[in-house]
């Protein structure tokens, strides 16, 4: 017997669906839902899908409303009794949003991307690809979550040639078999720590464009290995500062987090030091214009909520928690990619930009949505805050001397500091003469941090590197 669906919305990513789902399966298509369009197919509005579901014997519903918000998509999960009931959903990304039609191949199980956050941020992709196409771009942590989508989007803007950097072997392979028939891109494993590695690379490429997206990025893990975190976060990010100037490149952007506001751990101090760092290079760099971009959680990165979530409902185990009123920001990858393009011509030197993230979500209400969404038989426990972890994350120092830019949705901070570049420049080349030695211990490291002015907590256990 062929499996009755239901498509919840009868514009034009519902028709396309239900198109593609009758050329090419088995399935029927038994009708929409849609609380704006009616006809003869539409069986009801969303808040009557139990009663639809029931009456024409409806095995799947698929959502497709693409520019739906998030609360739209919790709130209409929330109503159904799912029994036997399977339900899918288009995700809300920019792929989706600019596609011309819509296939059943679109469609995702439901998982945390579906439930959380605002609606999609439409870029300007023209302004973008006008300042990237010619130019030649090199990307650190090309290999990432975030990197590896800032190469795909650039590569389909017309640059002269992207020049890939990470030194996760085995990550720059899968990328260079995913990018293969793209003549433009060049693929170097190199560690950012290793300076002459990378002015080798700046010396042969000349890139106009530096995207630095590489950073040991893990909260907990950071906490217990503060010099890595230093020599990596710090370290790394003032050799390409440093080599951006030497070889003149135009622009320079910093990918940095929502955690270096009010740093109180030590992945978010040594991204702080990253943007005042920028701030002091940025006064004397006479070619370079230097930028940084703080996000909140991007939930499609690796070792995200949405990845240990998905990872616990296929195991069947419980959906864990720190604390019920653990509250975070989120955003896609996709947002994240666009966002640091854009911040490279939008502000002036030295600004740090945020974007428009909408709302926090409790942790603890997006694993509820999905619990009723997927399997109501799974549990949800609360295991404790990590070490080193916030309640709430914060984007600015000061919200409101947060200022606009030409885009809407990006705005750069106004946060008023008063610092002495060449004294905080010559503590952090103390510590890092220490760190890159190894001739410091990592409680020492701490200690070192906390001197600059960072509330980092003592790790209770700690690992040299």
């Amino acid at each position: 017997m062929n499996k009755r669906i239901l498509i919840v919305g009868r514009g034009s990513a519902g028709t396309a669906l239900a198109n593609d789902i009758e050329r090419r399966s088995d399935l029927v298509v038994a009708g929409y839902l849609d609380d704006v369009v009616t006809g003869d197919d539409v069986l009801g509005a969303l808040r009557d899908v139990n009663e639809v579901v029931e009456r024409h014997s409806i095995d799947l519903v698929y959502f497709a409303i693409p520019s739906s918000d998030a609360r739209t998509i919790r709130d209409f999960l929330g109503t159904i009794v799912l029994g036997r009931l399977e339900i899918a959903v288009i995700p809300r990304t920019y792929e989706i949003l600019t596609k011309e039609s819509i296939n059943i191949d679109d469609l995702t199980d439901v998982d945390v991307l579906d439930l959380v956050g605002r609606e999609p941020v439409k870029h300007d992709v023209l302004s973008s690809r006008d300042f990237i196409a010619g130019k030649r771009i090199l990307v650190t942590g090309a290999a990432g979550s975030i990197g590896s989508r800032l190469v795909r989007q650039i590569a389909a803007m017309g640059p002269e040639v992207v020049v890939c950097v990470d030194w996760w072997e085995n990550g720059m392979f899968y990328l260079g078999q995913q990018f293969s028939s793209h003549e433009s891109l060049r693929f170097h494993i190199a560690d950012v720590t290793n300076r002459e590695a990378l002015d080798h690379l700046f010396a042969e490429y000349s890139p106009d464009v530096v995207f630095h997206a590489a950073a040991y990025k893990h909260v907990p893990l950071m906490e217990k290995n503060p010099i890595a975190a230093v020599n990596n976060n710090i370290g790394g990010s003032l050799n390409l500062m440093e080599l951006a100037i030497r070889h003149e490149v135009k622009n320079f952007v910093m990918v940095s987090t929502d955690k270096a506001v009010n740093p109180v751990n030590v992945m978010g101090a040594t991204k702080r030091i990253g943007e005042l760092m920028m701030e002091s290079l940025a006064r004397d760099a006479e070619v370079t214009s230097f930028n940084a971009v703080r996000f909140g959680n991007v939930i499609q990165s690796n070792g995200s909520v949405m990845e240990t979530f998905r990872n616990q409902i296929a195991a069947k185990q419980p959906l864990t928690v720190t604390h019920e009123d653990v509250t975070r920001f989120f955003m896609t990858l996709d947002e994240a990619s666009h966002l640091i393009i854009q911040s490279a011509f939008v502000g002036a030197n030295s600004d740090i930009f945020v974007l428009d993230m909408g709302e926090p979500v409790k942790i603890i209400d997006l694993a509820k949505s999905l619990v009723h969404a997927v399997d109501p038989t799974l549990e949800i426990k609360i295991i404790g805050l990590r070490p080193g972890e916030k309640m709430y994350e914060e984007l600015s120092y000061e919200p409101d001397k947060v200022g606009p830019t030409k885009n809407p949705k990006i705005f750069v901070t106004r946060d008023a500091f008063d610092f002495n570049a060449g004294e905080f420049m010559s503590e952090v080349m103390a510590l890092l003469k220490l760190t890159a030695t190894y001739s410091i211990t990592a409680d020492e490291t701490v200690r070192r941090l906390q001197c600059m002015g960072f509330a980092v907590q003592m790790p209770p256990t700690v690992l040299v590197a």
